[in-house]
């Protein structure tokens, strides 16, 4: 991917990001500051990274992630998630259809993203470092930490657990770095851009 190509990815990716986060604070309020946060955060990281691993190495765990968001969304659901997480900022219970259509929405964005990592879209992999970290590992310890100030069982703590495994796994896998290997005798590759921006 040429360097303006990789600019207007970017920039592309940056009004997408910064469209949703509006969306979610619009319509779901204070409760989702954190994850709010969160993808900002996984803009940036992926916005200074050229290089990710090959689609086949996280697919696996990627479809895993999924699943489990699954299972999660019916847990939180069952056991009334939308009107005891809100209160916990000060917030007004959600209604169950809004809570919904908010995690639908989310799972359809998940799966448009594997089939963009199959493809080789880079954009693809700034949703996969998101399930992996908002998805995964900063929504298991929150439900942890919200089944320790309950002193008891929260909704969602079974599976958050889960999903905190798996988002540990797949981050791992998103975040490692591709290795080239260049046989013995033959000329190494020229640096990758993020080597060149290492070395500057």
């Amino acid at each position: 991917m040429s360097l303006d190509a990789e600019q207007k990815d970017r920039m592309q990716a940056a009004f997408h990001v910064g469209s949703a986060c509006v969306i979610i604070l619009v319509t779901m309020g204070r409760p989702t500051i954190v994850l709010v946060a969160t993808l900002a955060v996984c803009y940036v990281i992926w916005a200074r990274r050229a290089e990710w691993p090959p689609a086949k190495n996280i697919m696996g765990i990627y479809a895993v992630a999924v699943v489990v968001q699954c299972a999660h969304l019916l847990e939180e659901y069952r056991t009334g998630f939308y009107r005891v997480f809100p209160p916990v900022f000060g917030a007004d219970p959600w209604s169950a259809r809004r809570f919904l259509t908010f995690n639908f929405a989310w799972l359809i964005v998940f799966l448009i993203a594997g089939f963009g990592l199959v493809r080789g879209r880079r954009g693809a992999y700034l949703i996969a470092m998101f399930l992996a970290i908002g998805g995964g590992i900063l929504n298991g310890l929150g439900h942890i930490a919200l089944s320790i100030r309950e002193g008891g069982y929260f909704p969602g703590a079974y599976t958050g657990v889960l999903a905190l495994g798996v988002g540990s796994i797949l981050a791992y896998r998103v975040m490692r770095r591709p290795v080239a290997v260049t046989p013995p005798g033959a000329t190494p590759p020229p640096p990758t851009p993020d080597e060149r921006r290492a070395r500057a």
